[in-house]
């Protein structure tokens, strides 16, 4: 076997055993929340306008399972239900950064402090954006069409999501004909408040172990592979060498990240194997902040749903609070950093657990990536889909 391949796979095990555990515990938890959370409360809590609703929408973004891309219709939910231009983006910016499977796997590769400031920081930039796009962006600036008709557009155009929105009638990018808001929603939220206990433990299982591998599990593979080539191709300390500290590799990170369609789950192994080749703390942390917030699609449905002005306060807000808090990270916290070992098992992960969870993964991503792309299992999976998006 060649030596680059030896040292290829030896990083992506390593990887795996890091971050197997961790995962699988995160697609627990996002089952769960999936079960539990009906999507008419989340509505409920944060229509209207003012601070109230954009906090709410700040906190409650996070723990959602949805990627910056599958946001974008249930966003344009929210705002066609009466969540003001500030509530919505705050929604957007927050669910995407962070969520259940992508902390405990921060934990896991950069430890506790690390994991946790991520999260308030992206609660903190939705806040910011959502008070600023509300006060500088308000209803009545910017020439939009109606509410309907904007919400019907932003679902459709969609770029990789299978969730349609619960009250649009809209043609998933999936499907051939188009999805009336009736067929999607037969199961209320009044029905699922009925559901007993053992229909809501198989409905966190089906999500949490199925639909959303099948969703994150092209995109996921793509950060480990990455992960594991940046580790076995470039030596320890070398990015640090030849692009420095400080500002220059955060701005290098934000342009990167900014545009692309990278989700807070697989960017977490990516950002590990860039730190372990001497990428400060700080600019891994704009790389998770930036990216799984922004991409081409997210911006297409800010200027249709919320205006242009509102679309330069989003970033706006989100560069800066991004790159102010790299800098301060590096600055504060860098010390508190604790990388996973690489040696086979994290110090977080205790006896045999790490390698039986990294076989676990593996087969659960295997198994994802067939569901996904296998001819016969699309149509059906697509259906889920439609149905997750009314909870």
């Amino acid at each position: 076997m060649p030596d680059w391949l030896s040292r290829f796979l030896d990083e992506l095990w390593m990887i795996l055993v890091d971050s197997g555990v961790w995962l699988i515990l995160g697609f627990a938890l996002a089952g769960v929340v999936h079960a539990l959370v009906p999507m008419g409360w989340i509505r409920k809590q944060l229509g209207g306008k003012g601070i109230v609703p954009i906090a709410k929408a700040a906190a409650l973004g996070l723990p959602m399972p949805l990627c910056s891309c599958s946001v974008i219709p249930v966003a344009a939910s929210l705002r066609q239900a009466g969540a003001g231009k500030g509530a919505s983006a705050a929604f957007t910016i927050s669910t995407p950064q962070t969520g259940e499977e992508s902390i405990p796997l921060t934990w896991a590769l950069f430890g506790p402090v690390f994991a946790l400031i991520r999260p308030v920081i992206a609660i903190v930039t939705a806040f910011v954006a959502g008070v600023l796009i509300d006060t500088f962006a308000p209803d009545d600036t910017d020439s939009e069409s109606p509410r309907r008709d904007r919400g019907a557009d932003s679902g459709a155009s969609s770029c990789c999501s299978h969730t349609v929105a619960p009250t649009l009638e809209t043609k998933p990018c999936c499907a051939s004909e188009p999805a009336p808001a009736k067929s999607c929603c037969s199961h209320t939220d009044e029905s699922r408040a009925s559901k007993s206990l053992g229909a809501s433990i198989v409905e966190a299982l089906r999500y949490g172990f199925v639909t959303l591998p099948a969703d994150l599990a092209p995109w996921l593979v793509t950060g480990l592979i990455l992960a594991a080539v940046i580790a076995a191709a470039v030596p320890a300390g070398w990015i640090g060498e030849h692009l420095g500290s400080g500002i220059v590799p955060m701005l290098l990170t934000l342009v990167v990240g900014v545009p692309l369609y990278i989700c807070a789950t697989s960017s977490t192994p990516l950002a590990f194997a860039l730190v372990t080749a001497g990428l400060s703390p700080g600019a891994a942390l704009v790389l998770l902040l930036a990216g799984p917030a922004t991409n081409t699609a997210t911006m297409a449905w800010v200027i249709k749903d919320l205006g242009k002005r509102a679309l330069a306060i989003y970033l706006g807000v989100i560069a800066v609070v991004a790159l102010a808090s790299g800098l301060a990270f590096d600055a504060f916290f860098s010390g508190f950093v604790e990388l996973a070992s690489g040696e086979g098992h994290h110090e977080h992960v205790v006896g045999v657990l790490a390698p039986i969870g990294a076989v676990v993964l593996s087969v659960l991503l295997v198994v994802a990536l067939v569901l996904r792309f296998a001819p016969k299992a699309k149509t059906g999976r697509h259906a889920e889909h439609d149905a997750a998006a009314c909870h």
